[in-house]
C-alpha cells in the first residue's frame, strides 16, 4: 500500500472554513467516482498547514488519481482549492509495518539514525507497530521532503532522541 501525501496551507486571505469546505468537497467526489487504484483520501489539519493523505494500491495507481484529480466532476473543487492554496509540497510513503488507520490523531515524523540498518529499526519499532491502528510509513526513492519516516498511532508514542521525532497532532476535516 502507498500513500502519496500532499502538505499545503491556505493563502493569506482564505478563510479556513472555506478552504476546508472545498477540500471536503474535492474528497467526495474523489470517492464518489475512485480511479483505478484508489483506496481512500483524507485531509488533516496539522498546525496552521493541511496535510491530503491519498491511499493507493500501487505506484500504478499515482498515474489514475493524478488524471482523476483534474477531470470529470473533481475539476472545478481542484481548480479551486488550487488558486486557494501555497507552500503545496508532496511526498510518496510505502507502508512498511503496521496498518492505515485514517483515524489516528497522532503522527510523528522522524529520521533513521545514520548508521542504523533498516532491518534494526524496524525490530526496534515492532512493539509500536504490533499495536492496532499504528502504521509506519517509508518514504519511497527520496520523492519528497525529509524526514524519511511517518509513524502514525491512536496515541502518542515515545521515539529516541537520536531520531529527531516531531509528534504532531492531526485533526480530519
Amino acid at each position: 500500500m502507498l500513500a502519496y501525501v500532499f502538505s499545503h496551507r491556505p493563502a493569506q486571505g482564505v478563510e479556513p472554513e472555506r478552504y476546508e469546505a472545498v477540500l471536503r468537497e474535492f474528497h467526495g467526489r474523489l470517492a464518489a467516482e475512485p480511479p483505478r487504484g484508489f483506496i481512500s483520501s483524507l485531509t488533516y489539519r496539522i498546525g496552521d498547514g493541511y496535510a491530503d493523505w491519498y491511499l493507493l494500491a500501487d505506484s500504478a495507481a499515482l498515474d489514475a488519481l493524478n488524471d482523476a484529480a483534474v477531470s470529470g466532476s473533481r475539476t472545478t473543487p481542484h481548480n479551486l482549492a488550487a488558486r486557494m492554496a501555497e507552500d503545496g509540497v508532496g511526498k510518496l510513503l510505502f507502508l512498511a509495518a503496521g496498518e492505515p488507520n485514517d483515524a489516528a490523531p497522532c503522527e510523528i515524523r522522524f529520521a533513521k539514525p545514520r548508521g542504523m540498518a533498516y532491518g534494526d529499526l524496524y525490530a526496534g519499532l515492532q512493539p509500536a507497530t504490533a499495536v492496532k491502528g499504528v502504521g509506519l510509513w517509508r518514504r519511497m526513492m527520496v520523492l519528497g521532503p525529509p524526514p524519511e519516516f511517518c509513524l502514525t498511532a491512536p496515541a502518542p508514542v515515545e521515539l529516541p532522541a537520536v531520531m529527531r521525532p516531531e509528534a504532531l497532532t492531526r485533526i480530519p476535516i
